[in-house]
């Protein structure tokens, strides 16, 4: 009945479409029906409420018999002045909860609060000046392992306290005996008519997009020991202002600690004010500068933070490698970019030319190399995009290795610092850049495994200063992988994993290869939005899909498939229940 609806909804607004889908479904093609009926209902306003439809969890159905069902406890504090109509809400979306194995703590700033009657409300005895001081008594008193913490602004869904009692319980028992990881969830907004929408479908723990973001702390709950031993830990806590103190506790119990990384479910358990996740919480900004000192910050746009760490004072050296042959007019802009406008102190720029014959760029090659940071060396083979790149490596005198398309053209001048920022970490492979089309739009923003069967770049052609999906492309975080037209990494983690493969993946694929490989080797990869470049992409090498390339794409794109498998992958930087067709992020219907 579903899909039936949905399908009348895009024949209403596209009829040929409409009637395209149905005559693939009397053809028998009903996949090809299907897959147009997905792509054609992407659009539609209503295409949220169809999706909840078509994608009922079983968190909203009752808590099967007879299995040991863990206690949570709920917290809610109501400040002075709080709106008791929204605080009537909250409540309420405890009561419908299909999980019955909870109590819900009330405590308030001033007073008896009017609230809906029910069995499993208990109000706190007693006032406390602070939701900081009302947390603690809860998690001092508290017969749980965990707590949800929720105020008047949020709204529980249905199923959201049997999808925590679900992961809670799914724990092996060896984790069940350490300390506990917090648990989240995804969540979205209620417009002014009550209904859900915008909904914010969350990767996995990331611990750079954390520190950029507040993705938690609206839809979690806490393993009560473990915030009890943090709130005790950080007496600053107790001056978190009251709508700041979930998200500032969550930094100080996930940062500089070594506690298990949060699980993620993947369902939608709360509801927050409409574009709630645009603020950024009170206190988060001194508590996150508290827990990494050396770090400068700086509010960011929707709600981030910009936090940059320092590069050693003697700032290992780089090596830039810039393939190239002929095609003046982009490598001059390269080149002289790089030169004019890098302030990262201790580079050098390696050009290598790939069979150039004309004279002007021969002249330039000559020009170029006359400023003491720049050399040329000579590749004569046929083009080889991964034995051209890995020549070069193995000339480079630098401890880190930029590889740099030639039609890219530096913006911002720390580009090379806030890459070499991350790319010092021990933990930390590959780091890529921010790279726009000459529009500005985006062209890059890191790259997701499995999108399109193969890898897609997220929030491709999104304008610049947009948030597309919840400022992603605007906030430092971890990424699968990276394209290499822009890419640092350590020469010796390069090395280790034996460079970009030159035989089976000359031109397509070969940084992505490279990304998923020093990912196997435990190693994390880091998109950084303030490494900001154009990139006219393929200008130079020309496009894949053109007659004369198409067969070896092909052929590369079978090897990248077959050796990571590629189709249906989960990325972990993505979420199951997106497109994978889709790389600006919609719904997966």
């Amino acid at each position: 009945m579903a899909w039936l609806s949905l399908y009348l909804s895009v024949l209403v607004r596209h009829p040929l479409e409409g009637l395209a889908i149905a005559w693939w479904w009397l053809a028998r093609r009903r996949l090809r029906a299907l897959g147009r009926l997905r792509a054609a209902a992407a659009g539609l306003p209503q295409v949220y409420r169809w999706w909840s439809v078509l994608h009922r969890s079983s968190f909203e159905d009752p808590w099967p018999p007879g299995l040991p069902a863990p206690h949570i406890i709920i917290h809610l504090h109501l400040a002075s002045g709080h709106d008791a109509e929204a605080a009537r809400r909250a409540c309420l979306s405890v009561f419908r909860q299909s999980y019955t194995a909870w109590t819900l703590i009330v405590t308030t700033q001033d007073g008896t609060p009017i609230l809906p009657h029910h069995a499993g409300l208990h109000i706190a005895p007693g006032t406390f000046p602070t939701r900081a001081a009302a947390l603690r008594h809860v998690l001092a008193t508290a017969s749980c392992e965990y707590i949800v913490p929720i105020d008047s602004s949020i709204q529980l869904t249905r199923g959201a306290l049997h999808a925590y009692a679900a992961t809670i319980s799914d724990m092996s028992p060896a984790a069940s005996r350490s300390i506990h990881p917090v648990v989240y969830a995804d969540q979205d907004e209620l417009d002014e008519h009550g209904n859900q929408t915008n909904p914010w479908l969350k990767p996995e723990w990331n611990p750079e997009m954390f520190v950029a973001q507040d993705y938690l702390s609206a839809a979690c709950a806490l393993p009560r020991q473990a915030a009890w031993s943090t709130l005790e830990r950080a007496p600053s806590l107790d001056e978190t202002p009251d709508d700041g103190i979930v998200s500032c506790l969550l930094a100080y119990m996930l940062i500089g600690q070594n506690a298990p990384s949060p699980v993620h479910i993947d369902y939608i358990a709360a509801t927050t004010a409409d574009r709630a996740w645009q603020i950024l919480p009170p206190g988060r900004m001194e508590a996150i500068r508290r827990l990494l000192p050396d770090a400068s910050m700086k509010r960011g746009p929707f709600g981030t933070l910009d936090c940059t760490h320092p590069v050693p004072p003697f700032a290992p050296k780089v090596s830039i490698i810039v393939p190239t042959r002929d095609r003046i007019d982009l490598l001059r802009p390269c080149i002289d970019s790089v030169l004019r406008l890098t302030d990262y102190p201790d580079y050098e720029l390696i050009i290598v030319d790939n069979g150039s014959r004309e004279n002007e760029t021969l002249a330039y090659f000559d020009q170029a190399s006359g400023d003491l940071r720049v050399r040329v060396l000579r590749w004569p083979y046929a083009y080889n995009y991964s034995a051209i790149n890995n020549f070069a490596v193995a000339q480079a005198s630098g401890q880190y290795i930029c590889l740099l398309n030639n039609d890219t053209e530096v913006i911002a001048p720390q580009w090379l610092s806030v890459m070499m920022s991350h790319a010092i970490g021990q933990d930390i492979g590959a780091v890529g850049a921010r790279l726009l089309y000459a529009d500005r739009s985006i062209q890059h923003a890191g790259v997701v495994i499995g999108m399109g069967g193969a890898a897609g770049h997220a929030h491709r052609g999104i304008p610049e200063d947009d948030p597309g999906y919840f400022a992603q492309s605007l906030i430092a975080r971890q990424a699968t992988a990276v394209t290499a037209a822009c890419l640092v990494v350590s020469k010796a983690k390069f090395e280790s994993v034996g460079g970009l493969d030159e035989r089976d993946l000359a031109i397509a694929y070969n940084d992505i290869d490279l990304c998923l490989k020093l990912r196997g080797q435990g190693l994390r990869n880091i998109y950084e939005p303030r490494a900001l470049l154009y990139h006219y992409e393929s200008k130079s090498r020309g496009l894949d899909f053109a007659p004369e390339h198409l067969a070896r794409y092909l052929r590369e794109l079978g090897v990248f498939q077959q050796r990571w498998s590629t189709v249906g992958f989960r990325d972990p930087t993505h979420h199951r229940m997106l497109d994978p067709a889709s790389e600006t992020y919609r719904l997966k219907v």
